[in-house]
């Protein structure tokens, strides 16, 4: 008897010491979780969740039973320790999946208006596309485009992560990002000179919202756009849930440009400069035939006639039509962007470069998910 008790309680996997603590250390996280998920404060399971655990447990069960939860380790300073430890894995995890990564990441930054930098990664992980917040850190003095660089390239120093595997960076439109000279896009492109930036259809959604989320915006634009005989009356939102409404927010932008530089303008918003910036407005146009042309495949493929080899034959057609606007646009001839060749002023040349780019990781992106399209 002595030996088997003896036994029961070593300090292994398969000993009830250990069975008992596994499961107590278990729970214990899988409480903080709840807490962090639910954005309660450390107290709570202490103040709350415990009392009402031990009342419904002691009416349904037994008091014996109860007095087992008093093992379970919920104070506020081991819940707070819990959360923390599970933040720092989370983190170890992301930053060891963006370095193991084979063919490249994006990363997307914003800064708040508490000065606080916050950098989100996306990128394949087992044939499914991730999006992980990879870096949250207070800018304590200004936040200049090398200021923003700088903190970002010292948590690439520390994680051994890689510049060159970096293949683009959306951001939110403010200055110190945009600054081809000093500002944080100049500093990206020194040290990661493939990666390419998109901002124009953040800030499309930003002017789009200063409009859409005021009534009185709403009002005022609508009888702005009426006195002008305009073909639309207000901006669209974009959402995630309904695709062609991408392709009809950056439409409807542009065609309502002069509109909205006039209530931008009269409001003295700086969304005015904006709208006088033609390479912003180049972006816009440009995006707003490529979205249109997306919309219009995407719909070739709805309807109950629709068959395989109907839509195999429209993917190939689309994919040589990218190769005939690559050879265009090399050439210098955009007459093939509907709204873009509208503008009074061609493309300079490192906005052709950046479409030419573009369109040629479109249509790899294409091969690589449909690879048997010719």
């Amino acid at each position: 008897r002595l030996g088997e008790k003896v036994k029961r309680q070593h300090i292994n996997k398969t000993g009830q010491i250990y069975q008992k603590r596994a499961g107590i250390v278990e729970a214990s996280y899988e409480v903080a979780l709840l807490v962090a998920k639910n954005m309660k404060a450390h107290t709570f399971v202490e103040s709350f969740v415990m009392p009402a655990a031990k009342i419904m447990v002691i009416h349904v069960i037994g008091e014996e039973t109860a007095m087992k939860l008093e093992s379970v380790f919920v104070s506020s300073n081991t819940v707070q320790r819990r959360i923390e430890e599970m933040s720092v894995d989370i983190a170890d995890q992301v930053i060891e999946g963006v370095r193991a990564l084979k063919y490249g990441f994006a990363i997307q930054l914003d800064v708040t208006n508490c000065c606080q930098l916050l950098t989100y990664v996306r990128c394949t992980q087992n044939n499914a596309v991730k999006t992980e917040l990879l870096l949250s850190q207070e800018l304590s003095s200004t936040t200049k485009g090398k200021d923003i660089f700088d903190v970002l390239h010292n948590f690439f120093k520390q994680n051994e992560l890689d510049w060159g595997k970096l293949v683009g960076y959306p951001t939110d439109g403010a200055p110190s990002i945009l600054g081809r000279k000093s500002g944080f896009q100049a500093h990206v492109k020194a040290a990661s000179p493939n990666a390419t930036t998109v901002h124009c259809l953040n800030r499309v959604i930003r002017i789009v919202n200063f409009v859409k989320t005021s009534a009185l915006n709403s009002r005022l634009f609508k009888l702005l756009s009426e006195d002008f005989g305009s073909d639309h009356i207000c901006p669209l939102h974009h959402t995630e849930v309904r695709w062609p409404s991408q392709g009809n927010a950056t439409r409807h932008l542009f065609e309502l440009r002069n509109e909205l530089l006039v209530f931008f303008t009269e409001k003295e918003h700086d969304f005015q400069k904006d709208l006088v910036d033609e390479e912003f407005i180049s972006m816009l146009a440009y995006l707003s035939d490529i979205f249109g042309a997306l919309n219009s495949l995407n719909l070739s493929f709805q309807g109950p006639n629709c068959i395989v080899t109907e839509f195999i034959s429209k993917l190939g057609v689309f994919v040589r039509k990218l190769d005939l606007w690559l050879k265009d646009v090399e050439s210098k001839r955009h007459g093939m962007f509907e709204l873009l060749s509208t503008l009074d002023r061609e493309p300079n040349d490192e906005f052709a470069q950046e479409i030419a780019r573009h369109l040629s990781l479109f249509k790899t992106e294409l091969m690589h998910y449909f690879p048997d399209v010719t």
